[in-house]
């Protein structure tokens, strides 16, 4: 489906290990209600709680925003507003997700001045945590990319772009709008 830039045997991969998350999850319905009050769970289970909610929201993410789109103008106007241009909101997402050391994602998320800005977060950590908004994303974590590309995290990286359905992305930023 995103051959050759990742191969269908991988995404398999990735489906069963979201699964995974969703079963330990079952019995909560609202991720996100959960992430943002996560001191209503016992504490001795809001770890392996915001693990697994993390699993879920991230790789959905990552997910949805996978094919082939363009972006919409009023996202373009906005990555050109805090990038300065697309290619260089480009270059600083790529610098960025080259920093990840183990295991993460990095993401395009607003912020809470409604400012865009790229962020790493380590294992299952979900901007949501933090009060940001999700937008984009890209996984890092073994799973995601050494398969098909081995060590060679970089041009998994690098060809991320030519799989990223831009389209997608301004929906999720324009819906986020919406409700500012």
């Amino acid at each position: 489906m995103y051959e050759p830039y990742i191969t269908d045997f991988t995404m398999n991969i990735h489906n069963k290990i979201l699964n995974n998350y969703l079963d330990k999850i079952k019995d909560i319905s609202d991720y996100v209600y959960a992430v943002n009050n996560i001191d209503e769970y016992p504490l001795n289970k809001r770890g392996n709680i915001l693990f697994n909610l993390g699993g879920v929201l991230n790789h959905q993410l990552f997910f949805s925003i996978l094919g082939q789109g363009e972006m919409s103008e009023q996202f373009k106007n906005k990555i050109i507003e805090d990038f300065g241009s697309v290619s260089n909101f480009k270059e600083e997402f790529i610098k960025n997700a080259n920093y990840v050391v183990g295991s993460g994602y990095t993401f395009l998320v607003l912020n809470k001045d409604n400012k865009l800005e790229i962020i790493n977060t380590s294992n299952e950590d979900t901007p949501y945590s933090y009060g940001l908004k999700p937008i984009m994303n890209l996984d890092l974590w073994e799973h995601a990319y050494f398969l098909d590309y081995q060590n060679n995290k970089t041009d998994y990286i690098n060809n991320f772009f030519s799989i990223v359905d831009f389209n997608k992305v301004s929906k999720i930023y324009e819906e986020i709008q919406k409700n500012i």
